[in-house]
């Protein structure tokens, strides 16, 4: 089976990802069904580690209105926030390949709407991407470091909150340029 990475750098190179050679164009009118799947199959990665990370994860650990719970709950399930910190991560290595999927197959019906598409696209990516660094913040906050020692515990928590506030604002901001897209 041929990973989505490698499905768009052989586009790149000029090669299917089947390994014959041609024009990535002509590869992907020959094939669209196949880079439809492989796209589908990264939408369907997006949404299922999306909706564990962001719905599951979050409705469990983060007390709304409540630093004090929210880091304690963080920290009882360190390992469980971890694994939806590198989920939301997965999400946006995800995002790269599916992007260059959708400029392949959507290059044909027009070229200068589909390029609007993936700036819009590469903006919501890169501001997703930087709003990922305040959940990997959280942790380190929270930690026993002696660098943290100048702070009260609950300054440390609210200050771990503001990071995950901060997380829901980046990603607000998002899911903008995410939609702005779609018209």
């Amino acid at each position: 089976m041929y990973s989505a990475c490698s499905l768009g750098l052989a586009s790149v190179i000029g090669r299917s990802p089947w390994g014959q050679s041609g024009m990535a164009n002509q590869t992907v009118e020959a094939s669209p069904q196949a880079y439809a799947r492989i796209g589908g199959g990264l939408y369907l990665v997006i949404i299922v580690l999306g909706a564990f990370a962001e719905g599951y994860v979050a409705s469990k650990l983060i007390a709304p209105g409540d630093a004090a719970t929210t880091a304690h709950n963080i920290m009882a399930a360190r390992g469980l926030w971890q694994l939806s910190v590198a989920g939301d991560l997965i999400i946006v290595l995800c995002a790269v390949p599916l992007l260059w999927i959708e400029y392949l197959l959507l290059r044909p019906v027009s070229r200068q709407l589909v390029l609007l598409a993936v700036l819009f696209n590469l903006v919501s990516l890169a501001v997703e991407a930087i709003s990922k660094l305040f959940l990997l913040v959280v942790m380190p906050t929270l930690g026993n470091a002696d660098y943290l020692k100048a702070f009260e515990p609950q300054q440390l928590q609210v200050l771990a909150n503001l990071a995950l506030r901060s997380h829901d604002i980046a990603f607000n901001i998002a899911l903008i340029f995410f939609g702005s897209r779609a018209w």
